[in-house]
């Protein structure tokens, strides 16, 4: 008998670690809130393919007792999956989650505030392991992607900086009350550094514990997801137990506590060797220069819409930082009770110096109408010049027009609004 057992008792060594391995991993999932901007631009290079092919993957890397959401912001924010949050139980539930992992990609404004007011409004739903009672409650975490700046919904652009202003600090005061409850806010900016706002996101995800990513093309999103999946899951907590002493491991102890400490090692420091004097004199004269020309500049760009324009002419005139190109996009316009598939076509992508639309181009091509959007180089709207058809801006004929923002134009019974777009 007693032979019996200790042949099994390897058995019943494994078979008591995996319970303990269950309950341990049962015990510390995961409440994952995956946050996507859903504007237009996201379909350009890949963005929105890529994307979602990284939330697949995504996924897969969810542990059993995770629960996960995917949400989408723009004008509105809602939920892509039919429930809220749906628990990782396995493979079938992971498919389930992948199967429903779609975006339409046709919204209009960065709402980040609106995206992150929605996940806080919806709390109890998406992080129910918050509410646990016993201590072992899930963590929470979001991950918000975004490939613009803050573009808030606004009804008059008059007052859209007061709107702007009035976004941003909601925003951040979300990302402070997610850190009172817990909840870890990981940023993903996507594209080109200067079309996201680093500095914001980087402070959205500071307030809260989280990490922000900055990828500059959509072949690295799918890094960034799997390095959030990694680095925000906890490890579970090793308890550690003391095992009783005998009076031989007493002695050893006590002996090893009382010994010398051993001798600390004096590590020397070498610093770097003085300059000298004309050297010194020469860079402390130019960054002297340097910071009162930004001072200068700066002084300049802060204050009216006009001094701001007199500024980026003379920044242009001294750095070379001006370039001739297209800004906005056209918005389709459809009647009312009735949602075409037309969709937005942005106008500053990839940033060339004119577009050209309507028969033999990549945009609504099936028309005899042709115009073309002449760049700018102070940032404001383009120059619309019709070479044939019938075009009409705000119900009148033209041949060529400087645009406004929310101007319609009507392109053969096709109605757009063209849009600024990106305003920061």
């Amino acid at each position: 008998m007693r032979s019996r057992i200790m042949r099994l008792r390897p058995l019943l060594f494994a078979t008591l670690f995996l319970l303990c391995a269950a309950s341990t991993a049962a015990g510390y999932g995961v409440d994952w809130v995956v946050l996507v901007d859903n504007t237009g631009t996201m379909r350009y290079q890949s963005r929105g393919v890529m994307t979602v092919k990284a939330i697949k993957e995504f996924v897969s890397l969810t542990e059993p007792g995770d629960r996960i959401s995917i949400c989408s912001y723009g004008e509105r924010s809602v939920s892509v999956l039919p429930n809220h949050a749906v628990v990782i139980e396995d493979e079938s539930s992971k498919d389930y989650v992948r199967a429903h992992t779609k975006f339409g990609f046709n919204a209009d404004r960065t709402d980040i505030t609106a995206g992150l007011e929605y996940v806080w409004r919806m709390r109890a739903h998406f992080f129910p392991g918050l509410e646990a009672g016993d201590g072992k409650g899930a963590d929470a975490v979001i991950v918000l992607l975004t490939d613009g700046k803050l573009i808030p919904v606004y009804s008059s652009y008059a007052r859209y900086e007061a709107t702007y202003d009035r976004s941003r600090r909601r925003l951040l005061e979300l990302a402070s009350l997610c850190a009172e409850q817990g909840i870890r806010i990981c940023t993903i900016g996507l594209g080109r550094s200067s079309k996201v706002d680093g500095e914001l996101l980087t402070d959205i995800s500071t307030r809260t514990g989280g990490t922000y990513r900055h990828v500059a093309a959509a072949s690295g999103v799918a890094e960034a997801y799997r390095a959030i999946a990694s680095e925000q899951r906890p490890s579970p907590p090793v308890e550690v137990v003391e095992a009783p002493r005998t009076p031989e491991l007493q002695d050893a102890v006590t002996a090893s506590e009382t010994s010398e400490s051993p001798r600390e090692t004096k590590v020397k420091h070498v610093g770097a060797r003085p300059s000298s004097a004309s050297s010194a004199f020469s860079s402390e004269f130019c960054l002297g220069s340097a910071g009162i020309l930004a001072v200068f500049v700066g002084m300049i760009a802060v204050g009216t819409e006009k001094r701001k324009k007199w500024a980026m002419r003379f920044t242009t005139a001294i750095f070379g930082t001006g370039e001739m190109r297209v800004r906005g996009y056209l918005k389709p316009i459809d009647v009312d009770g009735i949602a075409s598939a037309r969709a937005c076509i942005g106008l500053e992508n990839p940033g060339v110096e004119s577009v050209r639309v309507g028969s033999g181009t990549s945009f609504i091509p099936q028309i005899e109408a042709i115009m073309e959007f002449t760049g700018t180089k102070d940032g404001s709207p383009p120059e619309l010049h019709v070479e044939g058809g019938r075009v009409t801006v705000e119900g009148k004929a033209v041949t060529t027009r400087k645009l406004k923002d929310g101007d319609v134009v009507d392109i053969e019974g096709l109605r757009y609004q063209y849009l600024r777009g990106n305003r920061r």
